[in-house]
């Protein structure tokens, strides 16, 4: 699981942003270009202009996302694979930074992940479970893999 570089304290409870500065959450193109350069510092152009672009992230609005995702590429098969995979990859950051933020929140006794997340990941799995094999070679099948040990250990058999 990846950590993100989040300012958690304090936790804003009013109606106050958390700032991230994450980049690709909104640009998938700069990790595609350039994926060995820290991509948190802003482009070095003398025309550049950093936006900061709000971006919810509840349960709602992530698994809104998913379903927006999964019926864009309908099926997925060997030419969507790819493509498919990365989409869904940027979407599990921001269930990453959902869950560290709840975690914070909350501090469970035990685990390593929020109550919030663990029900969050439940459900994108079982999302990520019903796309349509096109014949894909490993997606969704090793991103279903590696989110059940790590979020749902502790509620699977």
């Amino acid at each position: 699981m990846n950590r993100h570089d989040l300012d958690v304290f304090p936790v804003p409870r009013e109606k106050k942003p958390l700032y991230i500065n994450e980049p690709a959450l909104i640009d998938p193109s700069i990790v595609k270009k350039d994926a060995w350069k820290d991509r948190r510092l802003p482009d070095n152009q003398l025309d550049n202009i950093r936006v900061y672009i709000p971006l919810d992230l509840n349960k709602e609005a992530i698994l809104r996302r998913l379903d927006h995702i999964i019926d864009h590429y309908q099926e997925a098969n060997e030419r969507n694979e790819s493509d498919f995979s990365f989409d869904v990859e940027r979407l599990i950051a921001q269930v990453e930074i959902y869950d560290q933020v709840w975690f914070v929140r909350h501090m469970p006794s035990s685990g390593d992940h929020s109550e919030e997340a663990k029900e969050l990941v439940k459900e994108f799995i079982g999302k990520l479970a019903q796309i349509p094999d096109g014949c894909a070679e490993l997606f969704p099948f090793d991103t279903i893999e590696r989110l059940q040990p790590e979020y749902l250990s502790d509620i699977l058999p």
